[in-house]
């Protein structure tokens, strides 16, 4: 079993040591190199993604714009203004 706490890693403040010896462009190097091992979609699966993500906002957003059209027409005519 795994408790995350103040005492783990992923809170653990660095030391000063550790603090001492950060080197930015070592860093920086560090990033790249993990950035090239990354597996990046293809060209038309990220056409393919943005538009499913469209289509997806676009009905939520239909949704929601119903529903709050709806609610707000109805509280209009039977509770605020009865």
């Amino acid at each position: 079993m795994s408790t995350r706490g103040p005492g783990t890693a992923a809170f653990r403040r660095p030391s000063q040591d550790q603090m001492r010896r950060f080197r930015p462009i070592e860093f920086i190097k560090e990033v790249i190199a993990e950035l090239r091992k990354a597996v990046w979609p293809t060209r038309e699966e990220t056409i393919r993604l943005t538009w499913v993500v469209i289509v997806i906002g676009a009905l939520v957003g239909s949704i929601l714009g119903l529903y709050d059209f709806t609610l707000s027409r109805t509280l209009t005519q039977y509770v605020i203004l009865p």
